[in-house]
């Protein structure tokens, strides 16, 4: 194809200008008429080809292609999501780094996992890129026999131990799980301490309240065997009651919609929260504990012996948003961790907490933390 040098600069201008403009948010509308009037006045008006002009329309489709169907949705998406971290996450990330050993292992979901070994600059258990990865040990420690073996504990936790020669395999993913979801302090310690840095005396355990609605997958890895797979457990986020006084009864009532014909009510009477149900068409089937604060900011948990729903329902203190807990997941280590503080936790030490959201323990593996 016979081209002049010209005729090269200005289907080179033609292309790249649209580009330009494209990304410095002009209009796509307007973009290409004026890539053509630029290029046309500053290469010259000389005539071109008419051979040439198919190959100039051709790549123009295919820079409008490109940009409506890739380019334009992904840059929507991006501006719709806003900031990946939230401020109480970096606020909390520069705090660890700069409160803590540079050997101190953090313990959490793999999901931020990134995030700290870039920003608080620390090590951790598993992050995005290693969420099948096996912590390896020396069997010396250890007492088991050759082959896969498998522990059951509460709340149908389900612990794979791979042996081979002098080496004991375990699921990272595992680990954290079982650290979640047991009610049991000494078994989340007892996987915990195995990745503590050799000669540090520091680690840290970090609950957030994004791990609320990732219940559904720690729950299930730690659940997890090759037979019966899973089980999933997940708390259920209530949030926007209608209020209803009820003069009669000297009550206000707390309405969380789950479904049409479904619901959480609260009943309170003089500030206090005194009933919980579940209310499925007519019916109300009474919900065996329930969290909440006095007028007076304390927190309180009422038990119902005889309830037909076991788990608790805990609640805010302006009663904007109530979480029910399944039994399974009610004395969770994750629950007493992000919902009570780790109060009547033994090793767990409460650092701080960032907006509600992020809140930071020190795990004592060898001593008993005054609570």
């Amino acid at each position: 194809m016979d081209i002049k040098n010209y005729e090269i600069y200005l289907i080179v201008g033609l292309v790249l200008l649209p580009i330009f403009l494209l990304y410095i948010g002009v209009d796509i509308l307007i973009t290409f008429p004026s890539a053509t009037i630029i290029s046309a006045i500053f290469f010259g008006l000389k005539k071109i080809k008419k051979n040439n002009i198919f190959m100039i329309i051709l790549l123009y489709m295919i820079i409008i292609i490109i940009y409506s169907f890739y380019f334009s949705p992904s840059v929507m998406i991006a501006k719709g999501q806003g900031t990946v971290l939230s401020d109480n996450w970096f606020q909390a990330l520069n705090w660890i780094k700069n409160n803590t050993k540079e050997c101190a292992v953090i313990a959490t979901y793999w999901d931020p996992g990134h995030f700290i070994t870039g920003i608080a600059e620390r090590p951790v258990i598993f992050d995005g890129a290693s969420q099948g990865a096996t912590l390896l040990l020396n069997t010396s420690n250890y007492n088991y026999i050759q082959g896969l073996t498998t522990e059951n504990y509460d709340n149908g936790i389900v612990q794979i131990i791979s042996v081979k020669g002098d080496k004991l395999y375990r699921g990272r993913i595992k680990d954290v799980g079982i650290s979640l979801l047991t009610n049991n302090e000494s078994l989340a310690l007892k996987y915990m301490k195995d990745y503590k840095k050799p000669g540090c005396d520091e680690m840290y355990y970090i609950a957030s309240s994004d791990l609320i609605g990732k219940s559904v997958w720690w729950s299930y890895f730690a659940t997890w065997d090759p037979i019966n797979k899973g089980k999933m457990y997940s708390y259920a986020f209530l949030q926007s009651p209608q209020a209803r006084p009820i003069p009669s009864q000297n009550v206000i009532t707390y309405t969380y919609s789950v479904a049409p014909q479904q619901a959480f009510v609260l009943y309170e009477s003089d500030g206090n929260i005194i009933k919980a149900f579940l209310q499925q068409g007519s019916q109300f089937l009474t919900i065996e504990k329930i969290f909440f604060f006095t007028k007076e900011g304390m927190g309180i948990i009422k038990t119902e012996p005889n309830a037909e729903v076991k788990g608790t329902i805990w609640v805010t203190p302006d009663k904007s948003v109530s979480i029910y807990m399944p039994p399974e997941l009610e004395n969770s280590m994750f629950t007493k961790l992000f919902f009570f503080h780790g109060q009547g936790l033994q090793h767990y030490q409460f650092i701080n907490s960032w907006g509600g959201e992020i809140k930071l323990f020190k795990i004592n593996f060898n001593e008993t933390v005054s609570q």
